[in-house]
């Protein structure tokens, strides 16, 4: 299992955080076994958050692939061998 981002993270955090606090102040809860279970449930909301903003790599568009192969490694287009012609006979 690869190991989260500082993104990934911080994201996380986040979403444990404000879903505690959103959490305690719309159920009001006072008790102790109340405020766990509720500190559990944002746990829970923010594990799901951190492995949803996992990043995947961009794929390029197949034409940029094609372009890109075609171009030399300081960025100009490659030189194309010239096709080969076959002799004339008249």
């Amino acid at each position: 299992m690869p190991r989260p981002t500082p993104a990934q993270l911080g994201y996380g955090t986040f979403a444990v955080v404000a879903a505690v606090v959103v959490l305690l102040a719309a159920t009001g809860a006072e008790s102790m076994l109340a405020v766990t279970l509720l500190v559990i449930l944002g746990l829970i909301v923010g594990t799901i958050a951190a492995a949803l903003a996992v990043t995947a790599p961009k794929r390029r568009p197949h034409s940029q692939v094609v372009a890109q192969s075609q171009r030399s490694p300081r960025g100009a287009p490659a030189a194309r061998p010239a096709p080969a012609r076959e002799p004339v006979n008249h």
